[in-house]
This record gives C-alpha cells, structure tokens and sequence, in this order.
C-alpha cells in the first residue's frame, strides 16, 4: 500500500486469518450459527482479502490490480445498498427463499465499510486524487468513523463476555470486526500522513 514494515506484515498476518475464519464460517455456518447469512460472511471474507492486497508492498500493486478491486468494492457497495433498501438478503429475494429481515444497523455498517474499502482503493490508485482537499476532509471522516466502529465492537465484545453463556462463535466475530475496523483506521491516518508529507512545502 503506502509502505513495507514489520506492521504491515502483522496487519496481513491478522487479515490472513480472518479470511480464514470467514470461509470456515461460510462452509459450515448452516450448522454452527442460529442465523446464517452466506451474504454476510462472503461480505467479510473479501474485507479481509482486499486488506491483504491494500497492505501489500507498492511494487506489487499494478493498476490492473487496484482498478480491478475498486471496480470489486464499488459494485459491492451497490449490493449492500440495494440490499438495505431490499431490507433482506438479496440471494434470499433472487432464489424466492423465505428469510426474515436483515438488520437495518448490520446492513448500514457493512455498506459504510465497503465504500470505505472502495474509497481507499481510488485513493492508492490516485495519487492527484488523494492529495485534493476534499478527499483528505473525507479521510478524517472515515478515520473518525472506523475508531467509532471499533469502540462499537469492543462494547459487543464486552456484552459477550459478560453473557450467562459464552458465544464463541459470535464473540470470535466481533473481535475480527475490531480487528478490520482498526486496521482500516490506522491505513487511512498511514494516508493522511504520507498525503501531508507529499503537499507540504
């Protein structure tokens, strides 16, 4: 992404597992979890994945590559927003299967995510971009708003532990999603400062 350094490795190290974790999740999640929602854990496991490539070393990212995973997020975030509206699954409405609602606040937040995750991937891939006054406004926003998401999680963590009976599954989650969230945070500070070195005088 912006840099190589023994935290972008453990960054990816992190993002490696949780994709792993994820696509555990999706092949057996009928039989683990009370609700399954193949959107959702798909949703988290190419999170995870665009992680990896973000954090990758700059000489690996090809525009190919970035445009390819911006085009991949952006339609992404058509999905989420249409299934927000949709207010179900929307493989549930194509296969005419009988699922309840989704969470209006799950879909909201995975929606912000993946513009976030789109929104970083134009900014890698333009460098004029990323240096425009409103896209460096926009990336306080996003910083303000992955530390917010990682407060939420940890509040969620909390409430699992203090639970009459431990959910390890769900507690697992919401410790990837403080995970996701908080390395999400500190790529877009990593931008910010590498983007004020680059215009200061």
């Amino acid at each position: 992404m912006i840099g190589s350094s023994p935290l972008h490795a453990f960054w990816s190290l992190l993002c490696t597992l949780i994709a792993l974790f994820y696509l555990l999740r999706l092949v057996g999640g009928r039989v683990w979890l009370p609700y399954f929602d193949a959107e959702e854990e798909v949703r988290h496991g190419m999170m995870a994945i665009g992680m990896i490539v973000m954090l990758a070393p700059a000489s690996l990212l090809t525009a190919d590559i970035l445009h390819w995973n911006l085009i991949l997020f952006a339609v992404a975030s058509l999905w989420w927003t249409c299934r927000l509206f949709a207010r179900k699954p929307l493989l549930a409405i194509v296969l005419k299967k009988s699922e309840g609602p989704s969470s209006f606040q799950s879909d909201i937040i995975h929606l912000f995510t993946h513009v976030g995750m789109c929104y970083m991937f134009l900014l890698i891939s333009s460098m004029a971009f990323s240096m425009a006054q409103p896209a460096i406004y926009a990336d306080y926003i996003f910083v303000v708003s992955f530390v917010f998401l990682t407060l939420f999680y940890s509040r969620e963590v909390s409430k699992d532990l203090q639970a009459a009976t431990l959910d390890k599954l769900k507690l697992s989650a919401h410790i990837a999603h403080i995970l996701m969230s908080t390395i999400m945070g500190w790529m877009f500070i990593e931008m910010i400062s590498m983007t004020m070195r680059m215009i200061s005088p």
